[in-house]
């Protein structure tokens, strides 16, 4: 059978879920559109949401519609089962489950017949020192150039991943933000949030600046350093088409539990 080019661009928890989105091109048959299943569950209320969505071909560039119709559950490891409910087309929200760090969730989804889980440990929460924003060089247009700080105190002996999602004046930033403890187990940690040179996003005196600190598992890690390497087209990675992913039955996505903490700022 021949195959087309198909995109699937994640919708990745839009508002809700404070993520990002990337086009992920895979090769497939004109009938085969998988679904995209993107949930997690975290330490703070309406944090437990799963989208999904459908991937689509270049006749219908940009739409991602929502799948309706799916039985969504989130257990732990006690035993707990909780139901998800659909709130509007492809969003199932529990707007009370809170996540315990320690814990092990798991994801279950069944839709038209078929099944598909993933199951995360939600880490102990690391918190936040301090967020403030930094000149860093210059831009392209060589005006001097800021960048959002992110302190935290890593736990000594422990492995530990985290991501962090930057919002200016209420807009995302795109870039995928990632650090491990490698090589600051213990330490404090000073986290500039760098993204590529652009104009348009510097950060600029008077800007409102959010951001969201994620104590992430290691499946969460790979997923988005995976994703992120693809999209930079680096040869390293396992797949530039296809993140990692801990989704099992054949669908595309990730599902996290991660701790969860926000500070705003105005920068100077």
């Amino acid at each position: 059978m021949s195959t087309r080019k198909y995109t699937a661009a994640l919708l990745l928890l839009t508002c809700f879920l404070f993520s990002c989105e990337k086009v992920i091109d895979v090769e497939l048959s004109p009938a085969d559109q998988p679904y995209v299943i993107e949930g997690q569950i975290t330490n703070q209320k309406k944090g437990a949401l799963v989208v999904i969505s459908q991937t689509t071909d270049f006749e219908n560039p940009g739409t991602y519609p929502g799948v309706s119709g799916a039985i969504v559950t989130i257990s732990d490891a006690q035993g707990n089962v909780y139901p998800l409910t659909e709130t509007q087309q492809g969003f199932y929200q529990d707007s009370l489950l809170l996540g315990k760090p320690g814990m092990t969730y798991r994801l279950h989804v069944t839709l038209n017949g078929s099944e598909y889980t993933a199951t995360s440990i939600m880490p102990e929460w690391v918190k936040m020192d301090s967020l403030f924003v930094k000149p860093d060089g210059s831009n392209l247009s060589n005006r001097e150039r800021y960048l959002a700080n992110v302190t935290y105190t890593d736990p000594a002996g422990k492995t530990n991943f985290y991501r962090f999602v930057q919002f200016r004046n209420g807009v995302k930033e795109k870039t995928i933000f990632i650090r491990n403890d490698e090589r600051t187990d213990g330490n404090q940690v000073t986290a500039p949030l760098r993204y590529p040179a652009d104009d348009d996003n510097d950060i600029l005196p008077g800007d409102k600046i959010k951001v969201e600190m994620q104590c992430i598992d290691q499946a969460g890690y790979q997923y988005w350093y995976s994703l992120d390497r693809g999209a930079l087209g680096d040869g390293s990675a396992a797949s530039p088409a296809n993140p990692v992913s801990n989704m099992q039955g054949g669908a595309l996505g990730y599902f996290s539990a991660h701790t969860s903490e926000t500070r705003e700022i105005t920068a100077p």
